[in-house]
């Protein structure tokens, strides 16, 4: 009878065990894309949180990428993407890059071309844009003109506004342009210039899911929270989420 007891006992603590143990595990998500590894939330299979594109590129290697466009490097806050200058791209493909876990940050600066109403926000002149992309390749197209928008954000708002640009009518994304800003001021000069290089922001939906030993950051998209981010305590590391690794001291 009381091995019976034992064995019961035994046996409804491994159950517990068990469910613990599943309740925190990560989801079946594959992270690996040849050489290269992506943190939680993002992978490349169906039970990722977020999900990229692992590509062949040109050069027989395996090329991170969201939708057709190459992801340069994924951070805590930020994915960084690779958009080459081109030509015809339309205006609409902007919206590839606001989406349910996406938006683009307000360190852009979007080249654009053929816009109904000028737009000259960017600290760099559009002849300089021009010079650099060397625009004429894009054939005599009459009536062709660079058009560059961006947000002055005294109040370091982190995404980009494009209400503006909506009514602008632009029917060409040429490229874009990542800005480092020194200050605060619309008078602040930039510190730092990225040509073809596209910042968005991401975030989790949903509730909070962080460790223990992380905080948990709401993200804000026009006055409205459309998800959250977690980040290590100080002395910890690790991506903060409790589907993720976590925290662990540093």
């Amino acid at each position: 009878m009381i091995l019976h007891e034992l064995l019961l006992f035994i046996s409804m603590f491994l159950v517990i065990t068990t469910l613990k143990t599943t309740t925190y595990a990560q989801p079946n998500c594959t992270r690996v894309c040849g050489q290269k590894t992506v943190p939680y939330p993002f992978g490349f299979s169906d039970g990722c949180e977020i999900r990229l594109k692992c590509t062949n590129s040109s050069d027989f290697s395996r090329d991170v990428t969201f939708h057709e466009y190459v992801v340069q490097n994924v951070t805590k806050e930020h994915l960084l993407v690779i958009l080459p200058a081109k030509c015809d791209r339309p205006y609409e493909d902007i919206r590839l890059f606001n989406s349910n876990n996406f938006a683009l940050t307000s360190r852009n600066g979007l080249l654009l071309e053929n816009c109904s109403e000028v737009l000259n926000d960017c600290m760099l002149s559009t002849t300089r844009v021009e010079n650099h992309f060397n625009i004429r390749q894009c054939g005599s197209v009459v009536n062709r003109s660079m058009n560059c928008y961006s947000q002055d954000n005294p109040d370091r708002v982190e995404f980009l506004d494009l209400r503006r640009l909506e009514q602008a009518r632009c029917r060409v994304l040429f490229s874009s342009i990542t800005v480092d800003i020194n200050g605060t001021s619309s008078q602040s000069l930039p510190v730092s210039l990225e040509f073809q290089l596209l910042e968005l922001g991401w975030w989790v939906r949903g509730e909070c899911s962080c460790d223990r030993n992380a905080g948990c950051q709401d993200v804000v998209v026009e006055n409205r929270t459309v998800g959250y981010r977690c980040n290590c305590n100080d002395g910890f590391e690790g991506d903060g989420f409790r589907a993720g690794n976590g925290c662990r001291k540093g």
